[in-house]
C-alpha cells in the first residue's frame, strides 16, 4: 500500500511541477520546442531540412509507424517457436524501416484518399437518408407533401453548396 501511495505522489508532483513549469515565463516555448523536436524527427528534417509540410509528413510516419507496429507485433504472436523480445526487435527494425523508407507522395495520397472516403460517409449518408424519408415513404396529407417538399429544397441547398465549397477548396489541394 505504501508503494502505491509513493507512486501516486511521485506522479502528483511530476504533473504539478510540469504544469508550474509551462506557467512559468519562457517555459511555454521548450515544451513547444520538444513537441516540434519530436516532429522534426518523424519528419527526418535532418535528412530534407524543414518546412510546414515536412512537419504534416513526420506527423504521418509517426502515426504509420504505431500502426505498421501494433500490425506487425499482433501478427508474430502468432508464430510458434518466436520469443517475445526477438518478436519486438523483428518488429521495431521493420517499422523504423518502413517509416523512413515510406515516400512522402505516397503518405499524402493515402491521407487524401481517406479523406475523401469519409466525406463521403459524412456527408452522403444523412443526404441518402433524408433522400429515402422523401421518396421512399408515403405522402398520406397534403402536409406530409409541403414537409416533403421543404425538404426536397432543402436537399437542392445543401447540394449546391456542397458542390460550391468542393469546387473551391478542391482547387486548393496538390500532391507534392
Amino acid at each position: 500500500m505504501k508503494k502505491g501511495l509513493f507512486f501516486l505522489l511521485v506522479v502528483i508532483g511530476l504533473l504539478f511541477v510540469s504544469s508550474a513549469l509551462a506557467q512559468a515565463p519562457g517555459m511555454g516555448t521548450s515544451i513547444k520546442n520538444a513537441w516540434n523536436t519530436i516532429l522534426d524527427w518523424g519528419s527526418l528534417s535532418f535528412l530534407f531540412g524543414t518546412s510546414v509540410d515536412n512537419h504534416l509528413i513526420g506527423f504521418l510516419r509517426i502515426l504509420i509507424g504505431v500502426l505498421v507496429f501494433s500490425l506487425l507485433f499482433a501478427a508474430s504472436a502468432v508464430i510458434p517457436g518466436i520469443s517475445r523480445n526477438i518478436a519486438i526487435t523483428i518488429c521495431i527494425i521493420l517499422t523504423i524501416m518502413t517509416s523512413i523508407f515510406f515516400p512522402a507522395s505516397v503518405l499524402m495520397m493515402l491521407g487524401e484518399t481517406y479523406t475523401t472516403i469519409f466525406a463521403f460517409l459524412i456527408l452522403g449518408a444523412p443526404l441518402l437518408g433524408v433522400g429515402w424519408l422523401l421518396f421512399g415513404t408515403p405522402t398520406p396529407s397534403r402536409g406530409w407533401a409541403f414537409a416533403k417538399f421543404l425538404g426536397i429544397c432543402l436537399l437542392i441547398y445543401l447540394f449546391a453548396q456542397i458542390s460550391h465549397w468542393a469546387g473551391i477548396l478542391g482547387g486548393m489541394s496538390s500532391i507534392p
